[in-house]
């Protein structure tokens, strides 16, 4: 954790350098492997050899499945490429022996290990960066992986054309043994995986309405992760149907680049066609990359290549021929090594280490060697047919299969969010338990800041002596009377009377709530009688002529009341000039919703409102505050993290989102902002900008900070807000006290 928060910078950088020998290698090695196995076996076997290489891959996930529950992924995929640059140099030595027999095991290491070697890396990145900082750093990572192929690509090229296609292979060995090295360098940066803990009462229910339960136990097996979880088993079927249709759509490619050019001649080809591509891609990717991301959002951006290839397709079969294979194949493999990647890597950014290690090599490789074998099992039926309409075939199956994918792609956001959600609360006791920055500080101040004020004795002088001309010996009025009158012990006896407050005295506890002596009790009596005199107390709460002291402290009285009218009163309540009234009205609001489920609360209404609260400027947000004290019955999440002014504003809106949007996952990232941890900080933002709408998201970043609200010095915002300050006459704030607490670091 220390290591990560000391070189954020270092992470990035050798994330890069690894991602630039990985693309480098993969590039050149597919350029190597299609122009050995088109020289010495020719574009017939291409169907079996696909099949067979996605049964090696999925062996291969099984195994690297089982070596992630005991090998740290770091040393075991630098082993796998120390592996790799071995096998490389083997093939080397057989090509003059053997050269079909090299072809083949080529084509095995280059299609059945490179994908999960590839995977690897991607593994150990996401487990370095928390989702909002994947965000900003993918781009870059995979654009440089990008970049990389294009020299990989020229690098084969240029030696093919000097030495022959067989040179490259020693070459290839050298490339992996630098990603064996870097991977090592990268993996000192990930973090150490957590066993996933979860409340038993989060358990028990859904943390959205309607979703599935999602389980909280670690998964031995990649299988298991599957069967789990709904979310990884949409990415699984997502990548099926993306391979199986690039599958179809590639052989037709190679037939017609045979056809055209002969066996002996598709390396310069596919060499220049590697790199045309990687240079697009690496263009795309820097340019749209991170605007597709906020535009078109993380689903649609990882489902460009399909899009493509549906749209490639069709123009195929328009109009056939390479030309038109060559922009169908080659815009699909342009959104694969650009878009898709940056997008579809930061899906598994939330997902539980136990869980990605499982799952993600069989999803990665396994699945897409399957999409692989199903697309080779296909071609192989549709030889069978007539030539003549062979290949519209498998272009129509391949189009078939990329419009799938992009239904299957539309459900990839929602379980993404819900996924973020079991991330923030499988980190909650960890949260509890860890040194949560300013946690003490923030509620000692809670407790010893106390901004009363002293209310000024006119508001009673209306008031009338026990035993004065006019008095009665009726109960009801004998309590009128003593409401009325300065007699705090008088008073309070009333107040705690056992028996509800009528509603002829209702009126005359009202302006009790002004006065601070004896404030707390009359908030307590009207609490009795709340849900029976809503009306009159609806009445007062909305009334701008009440005193400000008055409303903010009615506001919470509502908090006992658990009825529709109640929540209609308060969301009335919301539309209050006055902050604390508008901050008391969310409390209780909240309360009610967590005591009864069933009251209605209109989510426009509440992100309306929440609008109108982000809208304001820097120093009006800041300025906010509470003269109250916060009473011993918390009502919110966020009473105790309340500490100054920001605070206030930023607990206010949260509370405020509370009401409409998943209230668990919501308190962990509202918590997670005001931690050291920049893991579940991360988490928590990415989380937010999910959830919430656009125009309230990027209202509310600036106030946030460059990754979660900082604590401001005291002094410097005091003297920017003392003119406001002084300007509201009903603010009375101690300016002398809150600069010496500022300067303490209270």
């Amino acid at each position: 954790m220390e290591l990560r928060k000391a070189q954020p910078n270092s992470a990035v950088t050798t994330a890069m350098v690894c991602a630039g020998a990985v693309g480098a290698q993969f590039i050149a090695g597919k350029a190597t492997r299609d122009a050995l196995f088109l020289k010495n076996l020719g574009v017939t076997a291409l169907p079996l050899m696909v099949m067979a290489t996605a049964v090696v891959s999925i062996a291969l996930v099984a195994l690297s499945s089982r070596a992630l529950r005991r090998i740290s992924p770091g040393a075991f995929i630098s082993a796998a490429f120390a592996l790799s640059a071995a096998l490389f140099l083997l093939d080397w030595v057989l090509v003059p022996i053997a050269p079909e027999l090299a072809a083949q095991a080529l084509y095995f290491q280059v299609s059945g290990l490179g994908p999960m070697l590839g995977s690897g890396f991607w593994l150990i990145t996401t487990e370095n960066f928390d989702p909002h900082t994947a965000r900003r750093t993918f781009g870059r990572i995979a654009a440089t992986g990008t970049l990389s192929g294009l020299v990989g690509a020229v690098l084969a090229d240029r030696v093919a054309s000097i030495f022959g296609a067989t040179a490259m292979l020693p070459v290839l060995a050298g490339l992996n043994v630098i990603c064996a090295w870097q991977i090592r360098s990268l993996a000192v940066f990930a973090t150490k995986p957590r066993h996933d803990e979860i409340d038993d009462a989060v358990q028990a229910g859904s943390l959205l309405d309607g979703t599935a339960h999602l389980s909280a136990t670690s998964p031995v097996t990649g299988l298991r992760a599957l069967a789990g979880v709904p979310y990884l088993q949409t990415l699984a079927a997502f990548v099926l149907l993306s391979t199986l249709g690039a599958t179809l759509a590639d052989y037709v490619f190679k037939v017609q680049a045979v056809e055209t050019f002969g066996r002996d001649d598709t390396f310069q080809f596919f060499a220049m066609y590697y790199g045309a591509t990687t240079v697009i891609a690496f263009f795309v990717q820097t340019f749209t990359g991170a605007r597709a991301l906020e535009r078109l959002g993380l689903a649609v951006t990882t489902s460009t290549p399909p899009l493509a290839l549906c749209v490639g397709g069709l123009g195929a079969l328009a109009v056939p021929g390479l030309p038109s294979m060559l922009f169908a194949r080659g815009a699909e493999s342009v959104f694969r090594g650009s878009l898709f990647r940056t997008g579809y890597e930061i899906f598994y950014t939330p997902v539980p280490p136990s869980e990605k290690r499982a799952a993600k090599s069989a999803i990665d490789v396994g699945f897409d060697r399957l999409g692989d074998a199903l697309g080779g099992g296909i071609v192989r039926l549709l030889l069978l047919l007539p030539a003549a309409s062979q290949y519209g075939m498998m272009l129509g199956v391949s189009v078939g299969a990329g419009a799938l994918a992009l239904v299957v792609a539309r459900q990839l956001n929602r379980g993404y969010i819900q996924t973020l959600e079991r991330s923030l609360v499988n980190r909650a006791v960890e949260l509890d338990l860890s040194n949560v920055e300013d946690l003490t500080t923030r509620t000692a101040l809670m407790k010893t800041l106390n901004f009363s004020t002293t209310m000024s004795v006119k508001t009673f002088d209306s008031r009338v002596e026990p035993g004065a001309p006019g008095s009665t010996n009726d109960p009801e009025i004998q309590n009128i009377l003593t409401l009325r009158s300065r007699n705090r012990e008088q008073i309070i006896r009333v107040l705690r009377e056992d028996q509800a407050v009528t509603a002829a005295v209702v009126p005359h506890v009202l302006p009790l709530l002004a006065w601070d002596a004896v404030a707390e009790e009359a908030v307590r009596a009207l609490r009795k009688t709340a849900e029976e005199r809503l009306g009159a107390l609806t009445d007062a709460l909305l009334d701008p002529n009440q005193p400000f002291a008055v409303r903010r402290r009615l506001a919470r009285v509502f908090s006992i009341c658990v009825s529709q009218r109640a929540v209609e009163a308060l969301l009335l309540g919301l539309d209050d000039t006055r902050f604390e009234v508008r901050f008391q009205c969310g409390r209780s609001l909240s309360a009610i919703v967590s005591k009864n489920r069933l009251v209605r609360v209109d989510r426009e209404r509440v992100f309306e409102v929440v609008r109108r609260e982000v809208a304001v400027g820097r120093p009006v947000w800041q300025s906010h505050r509470l003269l109250d004290a916060m009473p011993d019955d918390k009502q919110s999440f966020v009473d105790e993290f309340i500490k100054d002014r920001a605070g206030q504003s930023l607990a206010h809106v949260f509370v405020l989102l509370s009401l409409v949007l998943p209230t668990t996952p919501l308190q962990i990232a509202y918590r997670g902002l005001h931690t050291n941890d920049p893991a579940l900080r991360g988490t928590a933002l990415e989380y937010l900008e999910g959830v919430l709408p656009p125009d309230i998201r990027e209202r509310l970043w600036p106030f946030l900070g460059p990754s979660a609200p900082v604590e401001v010095g005291a002094r410097g915002r005091d003297e920017i807000l003392a003119d406001l300050l002084r300007s509201n006459d009903s603010i009375v704030l101690n300016l002398k006290e809150l600069r010496r607490r500022g300067g303490t670091g209270n």
